[in-house]
């Protein structure tokens, strides 16, 4: 079985059919990205996997465990949104730090973990600058940073590098990836942008009216994409 398996996963609102049997399998350390318009679903799909949103019917495993009904924080996915979501009166170092507060770890632990964390987002010095501080893109990193300090087993990313303007999405691409091979979490990404998603991904899936049109490596797909 592979890493991270979607299986028939169906969601209606309202009556109107949303997701309407969509099948993904995800391999350890890989990095596929859902590419589609806006309102095909892709959103609604990866919160189903984060625990989000209840799928109407269908299963989701991870590493050979069945986590279809458990709760979010019990799931060990971590989830990196569009608007970065920064605590606005934290300072760099406790927006990083916050979820291995809420675990209550050592005090030592955490300091450590966090500054190598910010090497990791070659963010070394700024763990005391406010959010307000920081540029677009390193508040990106901050919220990366935070995202995995937990070492989730999967990382989601939900439109990543939308706010950010073409040249640093550029770099912000090229990064992104160096950081998924560094770590070795594997990543799904979402976005309507084909060219992110061919530079980025390992695989692309095509969704499209909610279903999975077809998936397979960018040189493969490329010319299927039609957004």
């Amino acid at each position: 079985m592979s890493y991270l398996v979607a299986k028939d996963i169906y969601k209606s609102y309202d009556r109107e059919e949303v997701l309407k049997g969509i099948n993904l399998e995800v391999d350890q350390g890989e990095f596929v990205t859902l590419l589609g318009a806006s309102g095909c679903g892709k959103t609604t799909f990866l919160r189903i996997i984060a625990g989000l949103d209840a799928a109407d019917s269908g299963s989701v495993f991870l590493d050979g465990n069945d986590i279809t009904g458990l709760a979010p924080e019990k799931r060990q996915i971590g989830m990196f949104f569009q608007n970065y979501a920064l605590f606005e009166h934290m300072t760099v170092e406790e927006n990083i730090a916050y979820s291995l507060k809420l675990k209550k770890l050592p005090k030592d632990e955490i300091s450590q973990r966090v500054e190598d964390m910010l090497k990791v987002v070659k963010l070394e010095g700024e763990n005391k600058r406010m959010p307000d501080m920081l540029s677009g893109g390193q508040r990106q990193r901050v919220a990366l940073a935070r995202s995995i300090i937990s070492t989730p087993k999967v990382l989601l990313l939900d439109e990543p590098l939308g706010a950010l303007d073409a040249a640093l999405r550029k770099r912000m691409q090229e990064e992104l990836k160096e950081l998924q091979h560094t770590l070795g979490i594997t990543f799904i990404n979402i976005t309507h942008d084909q060219d992110e998603a061919l530079i980025m991904s390992d695989r692309i899936a095509l969704i499209e009216d909610g279903i999975i049109r077809k998936i397979g490596k960018p040189d493969e797909i490329k010319d299927e994409i039609r957004l």
